[in-house]
């Protein structure tokens, strides 16, 4: 990621101790990302950020939500997924000896640390979060075999570049499994 100004960003110089709770939202185009895509992430991104101070060390419980237009794996329908992700961050001293036993990620602060910039934190937690495999829920219901439901009341729906492409390949496929004719 290039040089860019941070996103959420937090002064823990004179936080007290206790929770304190920030809440961030943001178009998915702040981010300035190739990562991410307006096609998919077209709502905002809500964060929220709850912070545990202790007496030296303090705990980052960072939670994004938003809603992710995919595509699904099995017919291609556009899907509008509701996706959340949390990670949890100890932040403690440099010469602290606690952090050695934890298992979770750990950051080290040093004298001069005035903030915390949490916008990659923020940006790996919602790539995280979308789902690995994506499929209409029941099972591509309102597809049958290679026509929707759509076209077979007679409206046509656009077709994207994909769709034709498999299309294109399903027709010669079964051009080449025909017999021949004499």
């Amino acid at each position: 990621m290039s040089k860019r100004e941070p996103l959420v960003k937090i002064k823990i110089s004179h936080l007290s101790q206790g929770q304190h709770h920030y809440r961030f939202t943001h178009a998915i185009r702040d981010f300035r990302d190739a990562a991410f895509s307006d096609n998919v992430f077209s709502h905002p991104v809500e964060t929220t950020v709850t912070i545990d101070k202790g007496l030296s060390d303090m705990s980052v419980t960072i939670c994004v939500k938003t809603v992710a237009i995919l595509e699904c794996d099995r017919c291609l329908a556009e899907l509008h997924r509701s996706i959340s992700g949390e990670y949890r961050i100890f932040y403690a001293p440099a010469k602290s000896v606690h952090t050695q036993n934890l298992q979770d990620e750990v950051r080290l602060l040093g004298k001069n640390d005035f903030e915390i910039d949490l916008t990659d934190d923020v940006r790996d937690t919602l790539l995280l979060a979308l789902p690995m495999k994506n499929v209409c829920e029941p099972a591509c219901s309102h597809r049958t075999g290679t026509t929707s439901l759509a076209n077979v009341a007679g409206r046509t729906t656009p077709e994207t570049d994909w769709q034709q492409a498999l299309s294109q390949i399903s027709q010669k496929l079964n051009l080449q499994d025909r017999p021949k004719s004499r």
